[in-house]
């Protein structure tokens, strides 16, 4: 029996420029609300409003006086950031009321996040929430400062504090510890797998007639939609929650969903919605490796399933280098182990949810804490601008020619041994 060809989303150019035409449209539309917002916020020099601090770490002046940075969230959608002299407890999580001088915020650092002075801030009573308690629950888990905020991060989106994050960089696997579609993966992963079972036993029985597949990932979808809202919504998490739904409709109405156009309509759609995000360094880095994944899976689907596992995992570390140190300078050697790490991750992330639930957090402690005290010389190198265009160019090209993606493969491991070479070099 023939497989049944998957449909295309767009029979014809037309409907394609038609879309398209319709999401700028739309995206416009948002770009025109954000300035409207943009000139509420600046009608007057002062502004007070609420915000959820989003993250907070010391730093140190030129003339060696100490201040904390703090990153805000405020309530009107904007976020945004500000400095304060004074001696402040730990307050990421918590919800103040603050002032904001806003006569030099232009709408180019608005929309991108900008910063602010700010005055009279009074911090809000602390409400208990499912999200805090279950912060609690984990951390009475865990003795190590750095063990708490890394599973505070890990399992509720949580900030960690600047020590920890620059060891997480240095080994290269940031992506693995703040929530993004690939956890996302996980979690339906292991609830499908749950599930499955449970569904089988009850439909063999009581209504055969039903799709298996469509009733339960209906039900996982609505239970990571939940799970995204206890954490807070973060970006990230609305960014894939909105791609694997979308995903899934499309997969439900038998459309190929492993396609390029796929991926540039996800992409066309939450600018449309949120047209920040066109701004925002993390959504494009999500969309690079997305991106990669597809280009792999488009000249090497033919492959075995491990093989396919095996080589993403690699193809996609090696390839974002010129994307990534266009923003984010600094490499190690330690960052090699990022490949490694990311395939045991498959196996730690659901080891570590079902060790938290018998209450056993802290059984891999030891292990994380040797594994971020590794240390290694570490440079800071910044790809050209010029590199990057043409990077970037090479990479649209492969979709359509394959000398061009032998190219894009010639100029990514190029970078990669320049930076293997710098480094060996200290």
């Amino acid at each position: 029996m023939n497989k049944v060809e998957r449909l295309k989303l767009f029979e014809s150019r037309r409907e394609w420029m038609s879309f398209v035409s319709i999401f700028v449209s739309l995206a416009l539309f948002q770009l025109y609300l954000s300035y409207r917002s943009y000139r509420e916020l600046t009608a007057s020099k002062f502004h007070h409003t609420i915000v959820t601090v989003l993250n907070q770490y010391p730093k140190t002046s030129k003339r060696g006086k100490p201040y904390f940075v703090l990153r805000l969230k405020s309530d009107e959608g904007y976020r945004f950031v500000t400095t304060r002299f004074e001696d402040l407890r730990d307050l990421r999580g918590r919800r103040m009321e603050i002032g904001i001088i806003t006569s030099k915020i232009t709408f180019w650092d608005y929309m991108r996040g900008f910063f602010a002075p700010s005055f009279d801030l009074f911090l809000l009573p602390e409400r208990p929430s499912i999200s805090s308690q279950i912060k609690e629950w984990i951390a009475k888990q865990h003795t190590n400062r750095w063990m708490r905020e890394l599973y505070g991060a890990l399992f509720l989106a949580k900030p960690i504090s600047k020590d920890l994050r620059e060891h997480i960089a240095g080994l290269g696997i940031s992506h693995l510890i703040a929530i993004s579609g690939y956890h996302l993966g996980f979690l339906y992963g292991l609830l499908l797998l749950i599930l499955t079972p449970i569904y089988h036993f009850f439909q063999d029985r009581y209504f055969p007639y039903r799709n298996r597949t469509f009733d339960l990932g209906v039900t996982i979808m609505l239970a990571l939609s939940g799970y995204a809202i206890l954490i807070g919504m973060t970006p990230s998490i609305v960014r894939s929650l909105t791609m694997l739904i979308f995903g899934f409709f499309l997969y439900t109405r038998h459309f190929k969903i492993v396609s390029f156009e796929v991926l540039a309509v996800s992409v066309l759609f939450l600018i449309a919605m949120d047209i920040s995000l066109f701004w925002s360094v993390a959504f494009w880095f999500s969309v690079s490796g997305i991106f990669f994944i597809y280009l792999f899976l488009h000249y090497f689907d033919g492959l075995k399933k491990w093989q396919i596992a095996l080589g993403i995992n690699f193809w996609v570390y090696v390839m974002m280098h010129p994307i990534v140190h266009f923003i984010f300078a600094r490499f190690s050697v330690s960052q090699l182990l990022s490949p490694i790490l990311s395939l045991l991750f498959a196996i730690f992330y659901p080891l570590v949810w079902v060790l938290h639930l018998l209450g056993m957090g802290d059984l891999l402690d030891g292990v994380m804490l040797k594994l971020l005290a590794v240390e290694m010389p570490t440079f800071e190198y910044h790809t050209p601008l010029w590199f990057l265009a043409i990077y970037v160019a090479l990479m649209i090209a492969s979709i359509f020619w394959r000398w061009a993606f032998g190219m894009l493969i010639l100029t990514g491991l190029g970078f990669w041994v320049r930076l293997l070479l710098l480094s060996f070099s200290l």
